[in-house]
């Protein structure tokens, strides 16, 4: 039952980031496509691992100590990953690619903050009477996930007065594939 909380809590994360993707592939003649491809790579890539990690715990016999902590170093892992993609595609070549970069250092700091909350939370655990209460813990941390990775989009989205930004997400077939997630 937990599970679902946690799958449905990075579904929502996803749907949201789903919500601006979508489309053809120009990303080869535009910087900005470029950009917006690798963007949504990186964000396939830590889905499908998200999506991997909340899947060992479908057998409630998962639910340990062991594997939680194993989950937390398996999101830590995926999380790194993606910041470290984030900074290396740096600000899109748009008119608001200064504010864009900014908004997704703010994410990158949320993504790294919660995902320690979540490994302490998982190191903390010392019995099974302890489970519920990391269970909860770990789910207001991915909610919080979510709302990041929402309130990021909605910043990048209200930067982007042209559409540019837009508009090479919508084309990217590297988002199409978050939008059938």
């Amino acid at each position: 039952m937990r599970r679902s909380w946690i799958v449905a809590i990075v579904v929502l994360a996803m749907a949201g980031i789903a919500a601006g993707c979508g489309g053809d592939d120009e990303s080869d003649a535009d910087p900005t496509a470029a950009w917006a491809s690798g963007f949504c790579s990186a964000v396939t890539d830590w889905t499908n691992e998200l999506q991997t990690i909340t899947s060992q715990f479908s057998d409630t016999s998962n639910l340990s100590q062991d594997g939680l902590e194993s989950a937390a170093g398996d999101l830590r892992d995926a999380t790194d990953t993606l910041v470290s993609d984030i900074e290396d595609l740096g600000a899109p070549d748009t008119d608001s690619g200064e504010e864009v970069k900014s908004s997704l250092d703010t994410l990158s700091t949320t993504l790294q903050d919660e995902t320690s909350e979540i490994e302490d939370t998982a190191q903390g655990v010392s019995s099974v009477a302890d489970l519920p209460s990391a269970i909860s813990t770990i789910s207001a941390s991915l909610a919080s996930l979510g709302n990041a990775f929402s309130q990021t989009l909605q910043t990048i989205d209200d930067a982007d007065v042209d559409g540019e930004l837009r508009t090479a997400l919508e084309d990217s077939p590297e988002c199409a594939d978050i939008r059938s997630s």
